[in-house]
């Protein structure tokens, strides 16, 4: 018997390939979202790390201060009192090369040699957790030391650097190659005197050069970025640490190497997640799919398993039939998405950087990382989502007496039950959807988990609304006997449109909620931005990577600018990125002249409050932006401990204001609190008030001379940067785009599957209408009329689920990952391309099951199998 069963299993499957193509197609699109988006995420936190570890080598810890560095006689006291701790000095910033981003890293690396071979003289079996072999991780003085004329070209001749070869020639450098390096503004002359060769992961966003000359092109002479330590292990170099600590003045900090970088990256986690849980939409949507798959297959071969179970088959033999099937199906989709995913995964890998550049930080990501742990969870889930959806349709196929299971009368009876009775189902889904919600406060998780069971709450409705929209429509239909011969089809034939309207009506559902709330956000960061910039002209240190030291004005450029006739007054900036017990935090150190506070949007205080803040701030109280409090946890009143150049210091915060220009929010201090304590009178950008009747673009020309030869700079209009804030904004939510209509397109697949399978099971009845006079045209445009109802019905449902979603996404969801307020903005833009959708995926679902139908004679379609 159970030979039997297989042989009828393989005979239907290999009859019906298309519509075992298209489940295989949605499946494996499931999995290929989840895998590129692990891909992409995975690739840009790797290329990070590798670059950390380039840079860091064999160091084990490392002394670092705040925005201003280090004063390198530290490190001569360190070297010389401690030589066991192998110091080796460091000075880096970022520089750009054409239209390439790179870090710069002044070294010495007769400095660095000596500290290697202090270090590695140990015993090397007696090393501890926290010590890293130097063959594993070779410090960057290799790249530096490639021979004696490589040596005196690097100590003598002005500009020299070295990178790896596979960055010259993706730049077009050869070796001798003299060509231009932008720092802080500034154009400066290098010339490549060596490459590195060695292909090691990391270097190929490096770009190295002398200490001295990096210090002069960065503007940091006689300071230093860090001292970095190669600890020993035991009690010797537990010893020497500790001497050192007691060294250090205040302000200076020891700690474990790329510490604080690593922070860093942990502020992506939020926006990791978010890609993943748009990526599960994808699958969840490919759960309905394969439900409809294996469910049509069962129902296909209702007859044959009628007789099979009459004939003596067991009801487990049939369940384990139906699970193998959809195991072996999962198991092929999986297998496919995983390909299709790596592919994917390179386009997204891009989209990725480029957001988390614009966000977060620099990163070159220049080869593609593939997590075996994340590809092995993507397959497992693909396999486990074919396994979970094939569960009904099994227990319906065993659990159906053979003399009922002849009857089709009996299926459909039953789904519309199945339907009436998802109803209350969907009503406990939308409840408990509400219940996480107001039962969690802060988990991004438990949001998302909210998120996804009100989709599924608008997915168990939509079967019954679409069998109560069919009858309502054929009432309608009148007079006309093939519409409502059409709509009674829809409404009598659940157990296959049921399934394939609601996988459609979730992914729009899904599309409506991520388009308001991708708008709402759009909207609130456009207002933001109108209320906060009020001066006529913004003036900064173009570059990459926000809050770089060298990212400065020179005082000289900022006293010709702001003296140019027609200024009449201006706000001074310093942007930095100061450590902290929570680790490194942005921080905005501004000089307001008067009348300009009112470009900082408080919350909650209006009045004599903003006035009493206003004055703490003067005093020294800090602003904390809206997501930095969410995160921390801060409010008015508490106190937030920042490391200064005089140690750590407990800042009052006066109040919280709305951010959306940094999506870790940051601190706002007064620029004089900030020179007094920090020890660096930089300035970062500049707004400029021009005098009344002085029109900016009258400004520009004028502000560019005063520059002119000694500095570039950024120079745009409020409407310039309104304009590129958007335009960043857009670059940042094309991912999310992307995600959502791959899982629109999921759903488009399945319902194709459904509807070939449902003409499949209708072709007697099409045949009877054909040779009663129906013609191919008409048999086309019936099903094309059915399809787009199918597509209308699914949008209804979706209207009201995905305002909900939206609602969830906005007030919750943003909230936890972020920690911004948004307000809530509806237009009709977003309802009308969910509808477009809606009915375009329907039409172009039918466009295959019409011309099959059209062009099948009649007799084929009355012919018995």
């Amino acid at each position: 018997m159970r030979r039997t069963l297989w042989a009828a299993s393989t005979r239907h499957l290999l009859a019906r390939p298309a519509q075992l193509l298209l489940a295989l197609t949605g499946l494996a699109l499931g999995v290929a979202t989840i895998t590129s988006v692990d891909i992409a995420t995975a690739s840009a936190s790797r290329a990070f790390e590798l670059s950390l570890d380039a840079v860091s080598g064999p160091a084990t810890d490392e002394i670092t201060a705040g925005p201003a560095g280090i004063d390198e006689r530290l490190y001569a006291a360190v070297a010389l009192r401690e030589p066991v701790l192998g110091a080796v000095p460091l000075v880096e910033g970022y520089v750009t090369v054409g239209d390439e981003s790179l870090q710069l890293i002044g070294l010495d690396p007769l400095v660095e040699a000596s500290g290697i071979q202090s270090t590695a003289s140990g015993d090397a079996e007696s090393r501890g957790p926290r010590s890293r072999p130097a063959a594993q991780q070779p410090a960057l003085g290799a790249m530096a030391l490639g021979g004696i004329d490589e040596l005196k070209r690097w100590l003598t001749e002005p500009g020299a650097v070295i990178m790896a070869a596979s960055t010259a020639r993706r730049l077009g450098l050869a070796i001798g190659s003299r060509f231009e390096v932008a720092a802080g503004g500034r154009s400066l002359s290098a010339v490549l005197i060596g490459v590195d060769a060695s292909g090691q992961p990391g270097r190929e966003g490096l770009l190295l050069t002398d200490i001295a000359q990096a210090q002069e092109w960065l503007g940091a002479q006689g300071r230093l970025s860090r001292i970095e330590l190669r600890v020993p292990p035991g009690a010797t170099g537990a010893a020497a640490l500790a001497r050192t600590r007691r060294l250090l003045p205040r302000g200076v900090e020891l700690e474990p190497s790329g510490r604080r970088a690593r922070a860093n990256l942990d502020m992506t986690r939020a926006f990791a997640t978010n890609l993943h849980a748009m990526s599960l939409l994808a699958l969840l949507v490919g759960l309905f799919l394969i439900y409809g798959a294996v469910s049509f297959a069962v129902l296909q071969r209702r007859r044959t398993f009628a007789v099979l179970r009459a004939l003596g088959a067991k009801r487990s033999d049939i369940v384990r039939l139906i699970v193998t099937e959809a195991s072996i199906l999962g198991g092929v989709g999986a297998l496919l998405g995983l390909a299709a995913g790596v592919a994917l995964g390179r386009g997204l890998v891009a989209l990725v950087s480029r957001t988390i550049n614009d966000l977060y930080f620099v990163v070159a990501v220049n080869s593609v990382a593939l997590p075996r742990g994340a590809l092995a969870e993507a397959a497992a889930a693909g396999l486990a989502t074919a396994l979970l959806a094939a569960l009904l349709p099994a227990w319906e196929a065993a659990r159906v007496e053979p003399h009922l299971g002849l009857k089709r009368s009996t299926l459909e009876a039953r789904a519309a039950v199945l339907a009436r009775v998802l109803v209350p189902v969907s009503a406990l889904l939308a409840l408990g959807a509400g219940a996480i919600v107001l039962t969690t406060s802060r988990s991004l998780t438990a949001g998302f988990a909210a998120l996804f069971l009100l989709l599924l709450s608008v997915a168990s409705a939509t079967p019954a609304l679409l069998g109560a929209a069919a009858q309502w429509a054929a009432r309608l239909a009148g007079r006309s006997p093939v519409g409502r011969l059409a709509l009674s089809a829809v409404a009598g034939s659940l157990s296959r449109t049921g399934v394939a309207v609601a996988s459609l009506g979730l992914a729009i559902a899904a599309m409506i909620g991520v388009s308001i709330m991708v708008g709402s956000f759009r909207d609130s960061l456009h207002e933001w931005l109108t209320r906060t910039m009020r001066a006529d002209l913004y003036v900064a240190v173009p570059g990459p990577g926000f809050g770089r030291p060298e990212r400065r004005i020179e005082p000289a450029v900022l006293a010709a600018i702001t003296s140019v006739p027609g200024v009449a007054r201006f706000t001074a900036t310093r942007n930095a990125t100061v450590d902290s017990s929570h680790g490194p935090i942005s921080i905005a150190a501004v000089s307001f002249p008067p009348g300009m506070q009112t470009g900082v949007e408080l919350v909650g205080q209006r009045g004599s409050s903003a006035a009493e803040a206003w004055r703490a701030f003067a005093r020294g109280a800090i602003f904390v932006a809206e997501p930095l409090a969410w995160r921390l946890d801060l409010h008015r009143g508490h106190t937030l401990e920042l490391d200064t150049a005089a140690g750590a210091r407990n800042f009052e915060i006066a109040g919280l204001y709305r951010e959306y220009g940094n999506g870790r929010g940051g601190v706002l201090i007064d620029r004089g609190v900030y020179r007094r304590l920090w020890h660096d009178d930089g300035v970062s950008s500049v707004s400029l008030t021009l005098s009344p009747g002085v029109s900016p673009s009258a400004a520009v020309p004028a502000l560019r001379r005063a520059a002119a030869g000694r500095q570039a700079l950024y120079i745009g209009s409020n409407g310039d940067i309104l304009a590129l804030s958007m335009n960043i904004f857009d670059r940042t939510f094309v991912i999310t785009r992307v995600l959502y209509w791959l899982a629109a397109g999921v759903a488009a697949i399945g319902l194709t599957s459904s509807l070939l399978a449902w003409e499949l099971e209708r072709s007697r009845e099409l045949g009877v209408l054909r040779s009663l006079g129906l013609t191919p045209r008409g048999a086309a445009v019936l099903i094309e009329a059915q399809t787009i109802f199918m597509g209308l019905v699914a949008f209804v449902a979706a209207v009201p689920a995905g305002l909900l979603a939206a609602e969830l996404l906005v007030t919750v969801v943003n909230r936890r990952a972020f920690g911004w307020l948004i307000d809530f903005h509806l237009q009709g833009a977003e309802l009308a391309d969910a509808l477009w959708l809606a009915v375009a995926a329907a039409a172009v679902a039918g466009v295959y099951p019409a011309w099959r139908t059209a062009r099948a004679s009649v007799a084929a379609h009355l012919r018995e199998e």
